[in-house]
């Protein structure tokens, strides 16, 4: 697919929410049990009812004056990347370096904290796809996982007189600082992977949202465990990630808000099973495991697996010695879910009938086949494709088109969905090395408190 035409479907307005239902909906195939279709009727409801449960002040947990959720007021976010309330303040007041004139012929600086996986190889290539439609030139700069490192890569490329920089960063807080040089310099920083604070001057960053890739992912789990006692053990790439913490919380709570529906005694609010599900993620992090009666649900081992392959196949392996009563494995990244597949099939037993694989994200090529054959039961939705094509479109909007870009939020986030057995055909392209490029749309704050019903 050329790169214009993705900039082109990048204009069409559909929301995470409503092409997930989509794709529940389309060409792909149908599941013989129900469990996919009531998770999509779930996330659906669930979706059309977020604005109102915004609006609804002193209900399901508001303990703040301001009328929001006591879960966007929590201080400690490292576990809620993407967990951000709909009410969001103006950014428009923070200098961003901006053009203030039409420009073509671009030089991009692109910063990555890492080149390490084929996700990564993808996305740069992506880029670098979008830069040869448009007639730019790209500088790549990898820091190969050293912080330091890409904050001299930032500093070279702003010596390089760059026009703008995409910015991939190993360490948010670090980076921030990086950010800031730049914008001093008079170029506009756009960043990719990791969402900023609000009030770090980038222009957004745009990236999957982690923690909605595991909710998404954890409804669908919820769903297809029903009844049944959940002894799991969590797969992470290192504890303490802000990715990792946010998918792995976000599949807690896709799962307790199911499991409370399930018992008749739903909660008020979906904040009120993310609040919930950070407790319990907290147990889990401090503890290195979680009980909790009242789901019926026990997280037993978590392992760090390095966002490999290889890692996760060494961490399950560790883990399913020491649980032989372990039925589900909840994994970050779908890399790591193929090496507990592996790990399972090593110990004698069946993936997708004695242990279960759960993954956060990607929708890498070998999963659609381990999808299809019931090795791993469900992953959420993460184009590394879109995720390097959108910071160029969105260049291409600010200096050729016009687009005002002052108001976006600090993070832009790309779609998400769940990805079974029953719908993979929805998300698969044999050209891409992992899913298919979804429609997305930039959407500045304004554009998201309206939508919300906050104006």
């Amino acid at each position: 697919m050329k790169k214009k035409t993705v900039s082109r479907i990048l204009a069409v307005m559909l929301s995470a929410g409503l092409m997930f239902a989509m794709a529940g909906c389309g060409g792909g195939e149908k599941t013989s049990t129900d469990n996919f279709g009531k998770a999509e009727e779930q996330t659906s409801q669930a979706e059309e009812t977020k604005a109102e449960e915004t609006e609804e002040a002193g209900e399901g947990g508001d303990n703040s004056e301001s009328g929001l959720h006591e879960v966007y007021t929590l201080k400690e976010r490292n576990a809620m990347s993407g967990l951000t309330s709909p009410d969001m303040e103006d950014r428009s007041g923070i200098e961003k370096a901006l053009p203030t004139e039409e420009k073509d012929g671009l030089k991009i600086g692109l910063s990555m904290g890492q080149m390490g996986s084929d996700f990564f190889t993808a996305m740069v290539d992506s880029a670098q796809d979008a830069c040869d439609s448009y007639g730019y030139d790209l500088v790549i700069l990898n820091a190969d996982s050293n912080i330091s490192t890409q904050s001299a890569d930032v500093e070279s490329l702003i010596t390089m007189g760059v026009d703008a920089i995409i910015l991939n960063p190993m360490d948010v807080t670090a980076s921030a600082a990086d950010v800031q040089n730049a914008v001093d310099a008079g170029i506009p920083v756009i960043g990719v992977g990791v969402d900023y604070p609000s009030d770090v001057p980038v222009v957004t960053s745009i990236l999957a949202n982690n923690y909605f890739g595991g909710w998404y992912t954890g409804l669908y789990a919820g769903e297809y465990f029903e009844g049944k006692h959940l002894t799991s053990a969590a797969l992470l790439g290192m504890m303490g990630h802000t990715i990792d913490e946010s998918r792995i919380n976000g599949m807690i709570a896709g799962i307790i808000y199911t499991r409370a529906q399930q018992n008749g005694e739903p909660f008020d609010s979906q904040e009120d099973a993310y609040l919930e599900a950070n407790e319990m993620f907290n147990e889990l992090r401090d503890k290195g495991s979680m009980h909790s009666e009242k789901w019926d649900f026990d997280i037993v081992a978590q392992g760090e697996g390095l966002w490999t392959i290889e890692g996760g196949l060494s961490a399950a392996e560790d883990i399913i010695a020491g649980n032989t009563d372990l039925n589900l494995f909840l994994s970050s990244t779908d890399s790591m879910g193929q090496g507990a597949v592996t790990a399972i099939e090593g110990a004698g037993l069946t993936p997708g009938e004695d242990i279960y694989v759960a993954c956060g994200a990607d929708g890498s090529q070998p999963v659609f086949k381990l999808l299809e054959s019931d090795s791993i039961l469900v992953t959420g939705y993460n184009s590394p494709n879109l995720n390097g094509a959108a910071p160029i479109d969105l260049l291409h909007m600010i200096f050729e088109e016009g687009y005002d870009a002052n108001n976006l939020p600090a993070a832009s986030d790309l779609p998400n969905a769940s990805i079974s057995k029953e719908n993979w055909k929805d998300y698969h392209d044999p050209d891409l090395m992992y899913c298919k490029i979804l429609p997305f749309e930039f959407k500045t704050i304004d554009q998201i408190r309206a939508d919300a019903g906050l104006d």
